[in-house]
């Protein structure tokens, strides 16, 4: 369903720019969630204006909860709000495709190098199974289950960084980049790189190969702006 914006009259942003007060942070967290996935899977498509009482109607929510919740993905990126107007859905361009991987690059190989030194063999052995599942779904599992999989196997080595600020950086990036997109990117030869350089990362931390990993975290984050 495409959302435009009311015309002449009250907007999301209250016409003049001015951002919510009140409402339930814990409600507005859930319904950024629940619009983000919406813009990441296309159903709302970039450059659609969002009008507040379709987004109420379809979210079951308040008008105040609604424009917290846009406030919040305004921040990241998701939509922009435009003065008398509202909230429009950003598109995701090349230069901020290679913006968001390049910056996720950086924050992961400090986080690997933190996992090198604190994973033990039995978190190894979990994240050796986690590319094993990944490999399998390659091989003939769902395009949803390859995105479930390689998610597993990265949120199973992150859990070794005891930097938790810096493991949420970094799935909020992932989070950033349209499931769309991903899937556009998603081409056999990558998916068959990605497969080798799970099992490489293995490799590397169980060798306590610093620079070995810091160079095939840095390849494997990067991989996808060659299709790009």
């Amino acid at each position: 369903m495409v959302l435009v914006t009311e015309q002449g009259g009250r907007t999301a942003g209250e016409a003049g720019g001015k951002r919510a007060a009140g409402g339930s942070a814990s409600r507005a967290r859930e319904l950024a969630k629940l619009i983000e996935k919406d813009i990441s899977t296309g159903r709302l498509s970039a450059g659609s204006w969002l009008k507040q009482v379709d987004l109420e109607a379809q979210y079951s929510a308040s008008r105040l909860d609604i424009r917290q919740a846009l406030d919040r993905l305004e921040e990241k990126g998701f939509v922009k709000l435009e003065a008398n107007r509202g909230y429009r859905v950003e598109s995701f361009d090349k230069e901020r495709f290679r913006n968001v991987v390049t910056i996720r690059a950086i924050l992961e190989v400090a986080a690997a190098a933190e996992v090198l030194k604190h994973i033990d063999e039995a978190g190894l052995q979990r994240l050796l199974l986690r590319a094993d599942a990944f490999a399998e779904a390659v091989n003939a599992g769902t395009v949803v289950a390859q995105e479930e999989a390689n998610y597993a196997f990265h949120a199973v080595m992150l859990e070794f960084c005891p930097n938790r600020d810096l493991v949420s950086m970094i799935f909020d990036l992932r989070s950033r980049v349209p499931v769309t997109l991903t899937r556009e990117k998603n081409t056999a030869a990558l998916l068959a790189n990605t497969v080798s350089e799970h099992y490489e990362i293995v490799e590397r931390l169980r060798e306590r190969d610093k620079p070995g990993l810091e160079a095939v975290v840095h390849k494997h984050v990067m991989g996808g702006l060659e299709v790009v």
